[in-house]
């Protein structure tokens, strides 16, 4: 994929327009900011055949510090390994109680020098497990204190960002600790802190709680030490930027619109939020009813040039828009053709390319879509 050549067209064709720093508010209705197209290329995935490309259940994509493309799947509690042409090649983890085994496993980073971190049940043990990505090796748990980490993003060296939440009663009222922090290799304690934030603990309105843990907040970051946080809302889409010594260095606000979800995504939420309590391991939740609105922003990745893709969370087909490191808008992205899977897809992006699934596929089975930019 031609990912990092594309981009560099893009910036050519755009430099010579006006720049704005982060921090400043960014008019998305800009007529000169051109639009480019995300085409799939090429999936992995069946919905019957070799066992190796039926996928079960889709929670995590990453590429591999070599290019090869891993994937999480929950259903058989392992990372499957393939070439970026979509060759099966090998397995990372298994189903089983025993050490190294995994049991409930829903979300996947790798760091820049190989390091797997998968957050879930494994080993009888419910924490962050860690795996060698070139040999399949386990190299350890560590046990949470709460709710499994989770948006784990690999970061520089063997360094990962996570979210944990704890529960926490020692105000009088019951409280949920929100911290999202890096960690390094067998790291019990976190090298930097970016938000230490509280939530209110309401039993009654368990949809709210679900998106908290699932989401709340997008996560991404890069190799060179940069991570970058937005919060999942529906009143305010800004993209906060920390550097490497963990301090704000700027921010990227957005100017879009809340937008209602229909009947049907509202079901879709439903059925998407059920499911993912479910690959942890819980499938006792009552019925849970979603916000009514779309988040503002439902996605954040950084490509192999420092890119800062930011997915819009309102429309059906999936959007971006992309900064460059400095906060200058630079283009729009959003998917090529009509897709039924719409406003369900994930993505991973980075240099070696762009990366896709959906949630709540359309036709009934998973696929990883490879896709690639056209103007």
């Amino acid at each position: 994929m031609k990912l990092v050549a594309a981009v560099a067209l893009i910036v050519l064709f755009v430099s010579c327009g006006g720049e704005e720093s982060i921090g400043e508010v960014t008019d998305e209705a800009t007529p000169v900011v051109p639009t480019i197209y995300l085409v799939p290329v090429d999936s992995i995935g069946v919905e019957m055949g070799d066992s190796m490309y039926v996928m079960g259940a889709i929670e995590g994509l990453a590429y591999g510090p070599d290019g090869n493309i891993a994937v999480l799947d929950c259903a058989f509690a392992c990372v499957r390994i393939y070439s970026p042409e979509g060759e099966y090649l090998r397995q990372i983890g298994r189903r089983g109680n025993g050490p190294g085994e995994l049991q409930s496993i829903a979300f996947l980073g790798i760091s820049e020098d190989g390091h797997i971190y998968l957050t879930g049940d494994g080993g009888e043990i419910l924490g962050v497990h860690q795996f060698d990505y070139y040999t399949g090796e386990w190299l350890g748990s560590m046990p949470s204190l709460g709710t499994p980490a989770t948006c784990i993003e690999g970061a520089e060296n063997s360094f990962y960002v996570r979210k944990d939440i704890t529960f926490d009663t020692s105000s009088g009222e019951p409280q949920l600790l929100i911290d999202i922090a890096k960690y390094g290799l067998d790291g019990d304690e976190p090298v930097i802190t970016y938000v230490e934030d509280t939530a209110p603990f309401d039993p009654a309105d368990m949809a709210t709680m679900v998106e908290l843990v699932w989401y709340g907040y997008d996560v991404a970051a890069d190799f060179s030490g940069n991570t970058y946080i937005a919060p999942r809302s529906t009143e305010e889409a800004v993209v906060i930027v920390y550097g490497s010594d963990g301090e704000e260095t700027g921010r990227i606000e957005l100017d879009l619109e809340p937008v209602l979800r229909t009947d049907e995504e509202l079901e879709m939420e439903r059925l998407i939020l059920t499911a993912k309590m479910s690959a942890m391991g819980n499938d006792q939740m009552p019925p849970l009813e979603p916000e009514p609105y779309k988040p503002l922003i439902r996605g954040l990745e950084i490509d192999g040039e420092g890119n800062i893709w930011v997915q819009h969370g309102g429309p059906n087909v999936p959007t971006f828009s992309v900064y460059d490191s400095s906060g200058v808008l630079m283009y729009f992205a959003e998917v090529a053709g009509d897709h039924p899977d719409g406003n369900s897809w994930r993505f991973y992006i980075d240099g070696n390319g762009i990366l896709a699934y959906a949630e709540d596929p359309a036709h009934g089975f998973q696929k990883v879509y490879m896709l690639e930019m056209s103007q």
